[in-house]
């Protein structure tokens, strides 16, 4: 068996390496570059793959974690032409983009993998009939709670408002004796805190679809930022920090045990269920509260990734290859089993699975209250200036109506016209 490496790009620079031929005849030595967040993934599927691969090595890269990071360093390789690698994870917001610029291949499914799938995910990838990428996991956003802290201050649930939560976050962060935090989430400049305003907009029953333009200064947006707003200077839940804080820093944050409530997505089940976490089996996942008046709101955004093939790849029949495999129930086994992913093969969210990962359950309760975000090949474009502007309330720079208001402007000027 070949064995691939992993490295470490720390930015976006070009660090990887691609030799070899297209796969249909001889060796061929692939590139794969990922999301950070991706990485305990790709250690048990890199060698997975290469075991059933038939001369096929596998070199393996890391990009840092967040989304944002990952696009660059991609979007750097695309427009020089690099073919420095030939494969990698497209978050579901991304495929517009990548294909109207010609940087994503066309994904072929040889064995009818796509069959078996939940039909969102192949939605995601599948520009005008034809796919562009290959479902891998998809994803939706929850709140995690700790089970002992709300067992112990008397409550045998977990809060179904906004002002539930705030209002039991406050209760035990005055009674504890410790120094808690009420609830995390993503507060910094970056698509995390983009997508927790549309959680709090969608919760209150708005939307930012407008007779066809993207609108986000309608009272429902301009209320749901100030509720993130009074979370952190009002209600004193949340903390000054987070208005820079990142998903994997929240989650290493309530890790450690002081944290009452968090916003986060499935892969931090896995990692908070380790030896030597300090919430290890203390913690449990809700749906997201809503905006008093809105129970059946779906307010959960729908995420999840794709594996696409650089255009530009050397290797095109290898990298058709890991995304078949990548497909396959034994890949998607092993993201759901060991790495609390949420799978795309429709016959692993079944009672024999959900034994073996009773997150699964949950979230596919969750997944029923999602709503997508807007699919535009500008929403790269879109969602930078909703989380700068946010940001910048959060901060108490801005007002949320003056955030807002400055954010609808250059939202006309650069999408809605452009």
């Amino acid at each position: 068996m070949a064995t691939g490496s992993i490295a470490l790009l720390a930015g976006c620079t070009d660090n990887g390496s691609s030799s070899g031929g297209d796969g249909g005849g001889g060796s061929a030595e692939m590139t794969y570059v990922y999301p950070g967040y991706f990485s305990n993934d790709a250690s048990d599927l890199v060698p997975m793959f290469e075991e059933q691969a038939e001369n096929i090595t596998l070199d393996s890269q890391q990009t840092p974690s967040d989304a944002s990071s990952t696009r660059e360093y991609y979007i750097n390789q695309f427009v020089s032409g690099s073919s420095s690698f030939d494969v990698g994870n497209m978050d579901v917001i991304w495929p517009g983009e990548f294909v109207d610029n010609g940087w994503a291949a066309e994904v072929e499914d040889p064995q009818g993998h796509t069959d078996n799938m939940v039909q969102t995910p192949i939605d995601s990838v599948t520009i005008d009939g034809t796919m562009y990428g290959m479902p891998i996991h998809t994803d939706a956003n929850a709140l995690y709670y700790r089970t002992d802290l709300l067992s112990e201050y008397g409550y045998d649930s977990p809060p179904e408002t906004y002002m539930e939560l705030v209002n039991m976050a406050q209760d035990i962060m005055d009674q504890s004796d410790e120094d808690l935090n009420g609830y995390i989430w993503q507060g910094g400049s970056n698509e995390g805190l983009t997508i927790m305003w549309l959680n709090w907009l969608w919760g209150m029953g708005g939307s930012i679809r407008q007779d066809g333009d993207l609108v986000v200064n309608s009272q429902e947006g301009i209320d749901a930022l100030q509720h993130a707003v009074d979370l952190i200077h009002e209600y004193e839940v949340t903390p000054e920090s987070v208005p820079a804080s990142a998903t994997d820093q929240n989650r290493q944050t309530f890790q450690q045990g002081n944290t009452i409530f968090m916003r986060n997505w499935p892969y931090a089940v896995s990692l908070m269920n380790e030896d030597g976490s300090a919430v290890q089996g203390n913690f449990d996942v809700a749906p997201l509260p809503k905006a008093e008046g809105n129970p059946d709101a779906n307010n959960s955004c729908l995420g999840g990734w794709n594996l696409f093939i650089n255009a530009n790849s050397e290797n095109p029949e290898a990298a058709q290859q890991f995304a078949s495999y990548m497909a396959s129930m034994e890949a998607q086994e092993n993201m759901a089993l060991e790495h609390s992913r949420l799978p795309v093969r429709e016959e692993l969210y079944s009672d024999e699975y959900y034994e073996q990962a009773e997150h699964l359950e949950t979230f596919a309760e969750i997944v029923d209250q999602t709503s997508a975000r807007p699919a535009s090949a500008q929403y790269s474009t879109f969602s930078e200036i909703v989380y700068s502007n946010c940001n910048a309330a959060l901060v108490q720079d801005k007002t949320p109506e003056e955030a807002l208001n400055d954010a609808q402007e250059e939202i006309d000027s650069d999408v809605n016209n452009a």
